[in-house]
């Protein structure tokens, strides 16, 4: 790979987490009661383009960089953001109106996924990973509520949580693209390949120059 090509590929994964972060607090916040329902309109629509479309936008440019597993991850959780935005805000805005019970397969299928994830990224480092054990638990409690089996108090807080770890990784992937060193620990790798880490170029040192 030329140098020019190396400066023009960049970690597309702080754009998607830096999208989670702001789709998940805002979503969480609401959920704790925080944000008026008379807001839940824009609410919508700030996790549907920041959750939903800036996810996929990075997915898809981590794909076109043969990023597999970043691109399928961001894509994936992107297109969860919108349908389910879109979903809710057609209920909002017409007098048709959505039962919640229809997000429940969804979110039920969105935790089986997640945990896979967890076994995957235990590959990249312990942030990453951590954070989709998180996701896994969250996708599990808003099953549970869309079933009316619990409150939103639950989601609510494991959003909240979810957001502040994505803002976290993608703070930490963010300085150390720029200046070749992790200033924001994200931890190690939990599991290795023999022989092929399946690791990302930023997860690497970057040799001093």
């Amino acid at each position: 790979m030329s140098n020019v090509e190396h400066h023009r590929r960049i970690d597309v994964l702080a754009i998607g987490l830096f999208g989670l972060a702001v789709g998940a607090l805002t979503l969480g916040v609401a959920q704790m009661g925080g944000i008026p329902d008379s807001n839940k309109v824009g609410t919508l629509v700030i996790a549907l383009m920041f959750g939903g479309i800036v996810q996929i936008l990075a997915g898809i440019t981590d794909i076109r960089y043969h990023e597999q597993l970043g691109g399928t991850a961001l894509t994936m959780y992107g297109f969860f953001w919108t349908t389910v935005c879109i979903a809710k805000l057609v209920s909002e805005s017409t007098s048709f109106h959505i039962d919640m019970v229809l997000f429940a397969p969804i979110n039920f299928v969105y935790a089986a996924f997640s945990l896979v994830m967890v076994y995957l990224t235990a590959y990249r480092n312990t942030t990453l990973c951590v954070l989709h054990i998180v996701i896994t638990i969250t996708f599990s409690s808003t099953f549970l509520a869309r079933l009316d089996l619990i409150g939103e108090t639950l989601p609510g807080i494991l959003h909240i949580v979810v957001g502040f770890m994505a803002f976290y990784h993608a703070v930490a992937s963010l300085t150390q693209a720029f200046t070749g060193h992790q200033m924001v620990p994200l931890g190690p790798p939990l599991l290795h390949r023999n022989g092929s880490p399946m690791r990302r170029a930023t997860d690497q040192p970057v040799p001093a120059r």
